[in-house]
């Protein structure tokens, strides 16, 4: 395999893992967005929440 062969396959694998993350942010954009937002605090404490809650 020479080298430019080489160059081409890397270049091209690079350019074609770029794509298919931007193509999966494209089709599933709420996926994305949910997995990387922390979950929401406790709006009640854990000390009160019996009490609350009867």
């Amino acid at each position: 395999m020479t080298s430019r062969t080489l160059m081409v396959a890397v270049i091209g694998f690079v350019v074609g893992s770029i794509l298919s993350v931007l193509v999966v942010q494209y089709y599933a954009p709420d996926e994305s967005t949910k997995n990387t937002t922390p979950p929401d605090p406790l709006v009640v404490a854990p000390e009160n929440a019996a009490e609350e809650t009867r």
